[in-house]
C-alpha cells in the first residue's frame, strides 16, 4: 500500500481546509520561512558590512586583521600542499 494512496481522503480534507481559508498552503509556510531567512542573511550582511567600516577606521586593527589573515592562509597552505605532496607535514597539520 503506498502512501500516496492511503492518504488521498486526507489529501481531500486539506484541500477542503485551505479553500475554507482554514489552513495555509505549504508553498505559503516555506514562502515564509524563506523570506525570515533572506531577511537574516541581509541583516548579518548589513551588520558584517558596519562591522568592517568600523575596523578600517582604525589602521592597526586593519593590519592585525590582514596579519591574521596572512598566517591563516600560510597555515591552510602548508595543511593542504604538505599533506599531498608529503613535505614533512603530519595529517593533524602539526608538522
Amino acid at each position: 500500500m503506498s502512501a500516496v494512496a492511503a492518504d488521498k481522503d486526507f489529501h481531500a480534507y486539506v484541500r477542503q481546509q485551505i479553500g475554507q481559508g482554514r489552513v495555509q498552503p505549504m508553498s505559503d509556510y516555506f514562502r515564509e520561512a524563506v523570506a525570515r531567512r533572506i531577511e537574516t542573511e541581509r541583516r548579518a550582511d548589513a551588520a558584517w558590512r558596519a562591522a568592517v567600516e568600523k575596523a578600517q577606521e582604525d589602521p592597526e586593527v586593519v593590519t592585525r586583521a590582514r596579519r591574521r589573515a596572512r598566517k591563516a592562509q600560510e597555515i591552510l597552505r602548508n595543511r593542504w600542499y604538505g599533506v599531498r605532496s608529503g613535505h614533512g607535514v603530519r595529517r593533524g597539520g602539526v608538522g
